[in-house]
């Protein structure tokens, strides 16, 4: 069972997965939420990285390590646009 938690730790945003913005487990949307680039391009990126094993692998890693924020945040689209 994964953990829910707070997507935002001291005024910083943490890697979580963001459940409400997902395609597939969320893994994307945490990633670009929390270094602040745009959604679209981490999903480019995940997406050639797919056909590696080493994609599969990593997406399935963070997939199984990041916790889970089922709230979007609300600085959400001003961080990943």
């Amino acid at each position: 069972m994964a953990r829910i938690v707070n997507p935002i730790q001291n005024g910083k945003p943490k890697l979580v997965r963001i459940i409400r913005k997902k395609i597939i487990a969320g893994v994307c949307s945490g990633i670009s939420y929390k270094f602040g680039c745009s959604l679209f391009i981490v999903r480019v990126i995940s997406a050639i990285l797919g056909f590696t094993i080493v994609g599969v692998l990593a997406y399935l890693f963070l997939w199984m390590l990041m916790p889970i924020t089922r709230e979007t945040p609300i600085d959400y689209d001003d961080r990943t646009s």
